[in-house]
């Protein structure tokens, strides 16, 4: 695909996002450079994969009015697949895994998220499989791992439907499924935790609508919720890479 007509349908797609509200402004600049690198690199499969994940996600998270996709929120997602789109010129066989790794990473993480907020159960965290109240970094449910293994799935039937390699596509499950454990074990153990001393909320920022500043109770300070996503498509992308 031509770069120009890279741009222009990455633009299109993330301009509609933004109108639809799915994506901040912020969002909606950092979607179209992902889309771009995308489109260009891996061509038409590659579009595909990242607009069934990309709609696919945003319908999800809508159903449950949650906030637009922010810039941060877009890479975190969507720069591992950008950068193996951006290699498949000189390292074609290997890219294509990383790309499709990482969007399966990030696919499944994010249905895993969405649909496991419908459980009827609490989740569990991962770690210490002990119950934690819904929206707990780290916990998990029966529901939501297995919408998240769905999501995988997809992502690796469209590869395959779209000419890839039948190996490549059990590889890029399996960085589907490891990427979404990978995100939930890096929640339970790495991510920043908070606590309101006004009204006791636990909380995943350092800040909260009750205007009190949070206290750390967990995790590393700088590593919040966006940066475990990313470490998701690493992993998803490196379980991917590993697997052939």
């Amino acid at each position: 695909m031509s770069a120009v007509l890279a741009v222009g349908l990455a633009a299109g797609l993330a301009l509609l996002g933004g109108r639809l509200r799915w994506l901040t402004p912020g969002g909606v600049v950092a979607a179209a450079a992902v889309g771009a690198a995308v489109f260009w690199g891996a061509g038409l499969r590659g579009a595909l994969l990242l607009a069934v994940f990309f709609v696919s996600g945003s319908l999800l998270t809508a159903a449950r009015e949650r906030a637009p996709r922010t810039a941060r929120q877009v890479l975190a997602n969507g720069a591992c697949a950008a950068a193996g789109a951006l290699l498949i010129p000189v390292a074609a066989a290997s890219a294509w895994l990383v790309l499709a790794g990482a969007i399966a990473a990030a696919q499944a993480d994010t249905w895993a998220t969405e649909i496991g907020a419908y459980a009827r159960r609490p989740p569990r965290l991962v770690t210490t499989w002990v119950s934690v109240p819904p929206g707990t970094s780290g916990g998990v449910t029966l529901l939501g791992s297995v919408g998240g293994a769905g999501g995988a799935a997809v992502t690796a039937a469209i590869l395959l439907l779209a000419g890839g390699q039948r190996d490549a596509t059990v590889a890029a499950f399996a960085g589907g499924v490891v990427g979404m454990l990978a995100d939930s074990v890096a929640g339970a153990t790495l991510q920043a935790t908070y606590r309101c001393p006004a009204c006791g909320a636990r909380l995943e920022r350092s800040s909260d609508s009750c205007g009190v500043a949070a206290i750390r109770t967990g995790g590393v300070a700088w590593l919040d919720n966006d940066v475990v996503n990313l470490i998701a498509t690493l992993a998803g992308a490196g379980t991917a890479l590993a697997w052939r």
